[in-house]
């Protein structure tokens, strides 16, 4: 989204700035962009796009953030990355049949995780891959695009069984009202709790 001023293609250089950015770095990357405009599922190339309106840059790839702010002048205030309220249910280990694909696959699960902003991909102690995935369809087509598209090419992969999380906490319910009129209480309460699938 272009917030304020106009994002011009190629004539200008802008200064790129991760979620991260120091002030003190005096090594802020220069990119020269392309922008298009999305139209239902194709992209007309534009040389501007307004304050406003949403569009899709080319020539960002190398940087590797899903967070970006491009300005002309290095005085700038980065956006850090939004938190969209979701959080991945569904967890696979994900590792290459072929012990010689490994690094392809760690290139293709960088570039998932870049291209998709609800996919977390965290590496265990052990080495394992973890993909989170917002569902079950989410995750079969991450593991499909994974395979055919950011991987470069068709490797086979060993996907887990979901990995399912226990945890447990302490609550009052609401008909226990506080400590001392339950444990006073006569009858001991009926305790009852959901359990969800994830």
């Amino acid at each position: 989204r272009v917030l304020s001023g106009n994002l011009r293609s190629e004539d200008v250089g802008y200064y790129t700035f991760g979620p991260r950015y120091n002030r003190n770095d005096n090594n802020i990357p220069k990119q020269r962009i392309r922008c298009y405009l999305l139209m239902g599922s194709s992209f007309v190339r534009v040389d501007s796009v307004p304050a406003g309106h949403i569009c899709a840059i080319y020539n960002l790839e190398a940087l590797q953030l899903k967070t970006v702010t491009l300005c002309e002048r290095r005085e700038c205030m980065p956006l850090h990355g939004f938190d969209f309220g979701m959080q991945p249910l569904v967890k696979v280990n994900v590792e290459p049949v072929s012990a010689s694909d490994a690094e392809t696959l760690e290139r293709g699960l960088l570039k998932l995780s870049l291209a998709d902003s609800s996919v977390e991909v965290t590496a265990t102690a052990k080495g394992e891959r973890i993909l989170a995935c917002l569902g079950e369809i989410h995750l079969e087509q991450s593991i499909l695009d994974l395979e055919t598209v950011y991987c470069g090419k068709n490797i086979k992969l060993r996907i887990s069984d979901p990995i399912t999380s226990f945890c447990e906490t302490t609550d009052w319910f609401a008909n226990e009202g506080d400590f001392d009129s339950f444990l006073d209480g006569k009858s001991t309460p009926l305790r009852q709790a959901t359990i969800p699938p994830y």
